[in-house]
């Protein structure tokens, strides 16, 4: 029940805040392109453009349940606009997490128990400075170097558009990685500071307790106790990052994908929102609030399989 609150308290945010955004949606959306004063009514009155907030909210929830609402720059069925991106959001937000939570985690605990050696201070400081960086600059630093300067990457898009069209799966997969390279390095260097200091400070919160204490008085080997008595009861507070980093599966990040002219939801809402497109705008957020309150139920499970405290009796 308060995950349909929730939602329904983020479609009324996101109706109002597209309501009121500045500038005509349909100049936006016309752009160059020259109309004669009835068909410009016409399209504000097939849009409605014009009509009240009390009206736009009444519209958006009907159009919600029935499935039916249309983008105003593309006239076409935001369905089918966001089933069209959410793939490639999916495969590089996919990816980020998959290398965040393995080997973020695993380089996490091992910076928790050598936390003097010269490699863990240079993964401190190398992962807080990427998490720190404008994740768009980093970005454009990597297009300027291995697209601009090597030559070695392709600088965007998804694939190459002069690949000839009998090329072999081979050497489409191969084109399909080279274009990947760039965006998902600049993802995970945004964001993998996140789950490796997580983890390093969790191992190191249960490395003092009292059962790791007693498990080296024991003689257990230390991969042992790294592994077995300090990083499964570290584990709690990465459940809960991992239900919040989830939506990155279905957001993705707006600006990465923009800077490499990604062709996922990252660069949908940005036009989106550019061109004032209410129906698309409304549509993309609350796939994104979805995904959060999808996240937050993942996490509840997972509480259950990490801390047998938390089941039920």
């Amino acid at each position: 029940m308060d995950a349909v609150f929730t939602a329904v308290l983020g479609a009324i945010a996101l109706v109002t805040l597209a309501h009121f955004l500045p500038g005509d949606p349909l100049e936006a959306v016309i752009g160059d392109r020259q109309f004669d004063a009835a068909t410009v009514a016409e399209m504000r009155a097939r849009w409605g453009v014009d009509r009240t907030l009390l009206d736009a909210l009444r519209d958006t929830f009907g159009g919600l349940a029935r499935g039916d609402l249309v983008s105003w720059s593309a006239q076409r069925p935001v369905t089918e606009l966001v089933l069209e991106r959410i793939g490639p959001t999916l495969l590089l937000g996919g990816l980020t997490l998959l290398i965040d939570f393995t080997v973020g985690l695993g380089l996490g605990v091992w910076a928790a128990l050598h936390p003097t050696t010269l490699r863990s201070r240079f993964l401190g400081a190398f992962t807080i400075t990427g998490y720190a960086l404008p994740s768009f600059a980093v970005g454009l630093v990597l297009v300027w170097l291995f697209a601009v300067q090597l030559a070695w990457l392709p600088a965007g898009s998804m694939t190459d558009p002069l690949l000839p069209a009998d090329a072999s799966a081979v050497a489409r997969l191969v084109d399909y990685l080279r274009h990947l390279a760039l965006p998902l390095a600049t993802m995970v260097i945004a964001t993998f500071a996140v789950p490796f200091r997580h983890q390093r400070s969790a191992v190191v919160g249960t490395a003092a307790a009292p059962w790791v204490a007693a498990a080296r008085a024991r003689g257990v080997s230390p991969s042992a106790v790294a592994w077995r008595h300090c990083w499964r009861p570290a584990l709690t507070p990465i459940v809960t990052l991992f239900g919040l980093w989830l939506p990155i599966l279905v957001s993705g990040a707006v600006f990465i994908e923009v800077v490499f002219a990604w062709p996922g939801l990252g660069t949908l809402i940005a036009d989106a929102t550019a061109r004032r497109d209410v129906p698309l705008v409304v549509a993309s957020g609350m796939l994104v609030i979805v995904a959060v309150q999808v996240g937050s139920l993942v996490a509840d499970v997972l509480y259950r399989v990490v801390d047998p405290a938390q089941r039920p009796a």
